[in-house]
């Protein structure tokens, strides 16, 4: 009895031993697949999707130094159903905190503007809205600020290079710029947002003049100085395909709060 004990100790040792070494060698081999890919310029993109409720991931190992998808993994099948056909395509995105350099991505999906805005006020406790921009206002292609502690800053390449000063926007609590201008359309690559930590903090970029298109929003909440996005075309504008059309280049309106 004791010899047979000493054996099926024996065994589970060596099973154990060559298990722990086979995980060694496939996490090795991971990290040094990584590490080649990175010295490529290629980054794997997440999407983790919310839907009304019907949540999927997408990953896209990217290259961005050539603009292409190497490879697509995930519920691929789902994202294709939902956003492949760009007339039924859902027309708002929502952010909550993204974080700096993160390349997993938690993307709120809506059909249209009205539900984004609803969802808004109900994660960003007090959301302002744009109660304040009708006050007078006859036209929806128009501008509007209500000075506070927000600054808002809008760059035409990925990770914050070349600030395109026109668009930005300081010290404010609430304002909308229905055009960015000649000079500024469809060249937004990255953003940043600044303000207070006891502050909240919202942007919205949109596709067309007016306001009109599609529309993304990001949300800083309290106890967080803003938020950084360093590259739009990480970030769907239509087709499951997202590389096809991200939000780079795409933005000719803005309007944002810090409240």
């Amino acid at each position: 009895m004791k010899r047979q004990n000493f054996l099926w100790i024996a065994i589970m040792c060596f099973t154990l031993f060559f298990s722990c070494q086979s995980e060694e060698i496939v996490e090795n081999e991971i990290n040094s697949k990584n590490t080649e890919l990175a010295k490529e310029g290629t980054v794997t993109i997440n999407h983790m999707y919310d839907y009304y409720g019907k949540q999927f991931k997408v990953s896209y190992l990217y290259n961005e130094e050539r603009g292409e998808v190497i490879e697509t993994n995930g519920d691929v099948e789902l994202a294709q159903e939902i956003f492949g056909n760009e007339e039924r395509a859902p027309k708002s995105l929502f952010f909550n905190n993204p974080k700096e350099g993160s390349t997993d991505i938690e993307v709120k999906v809506f059909d249209n503007g009205e539900d984004l805005k609803e969802y808004t006020s109900r994660v960003a406790e007090g959301f302002p809205g744009d109660q304040a921009s009708t006050e007078g206002k006859s036209s929806k292609c128009s501008s509007y600020d209500v000075y506070g502690s927000g600054n808002f800053y809008f760059y035409k390449h990925a990770y914050y290079n070349t600030e395109m000063t026109g668009m930005r926007r300081l010290n404010r609590y609430y304002y909308r710029d229905h055009w960015v201008g000649s000079g500024n359309n469809d060249q937004l690559s990255s953003l940043k947002i600044r303000k207070p930590t006891y502050r909240r903090q919202v942007v919205y970029l949109y596709q067309h003049s007016c306001y009109g298109g599609k529309v993304i929003g990001f949300y800083s909440p309290t106890g967080y100085i803003g938020l950084n996005v360093a590259n739009l075309k990480w970030y769907t504008m239509s087709g499951w395909w997202w590389w096809k059309k991200s939000w780079n280049d795409q933005v000719s309106s803005t309007s944002g709060w810090a409240w």
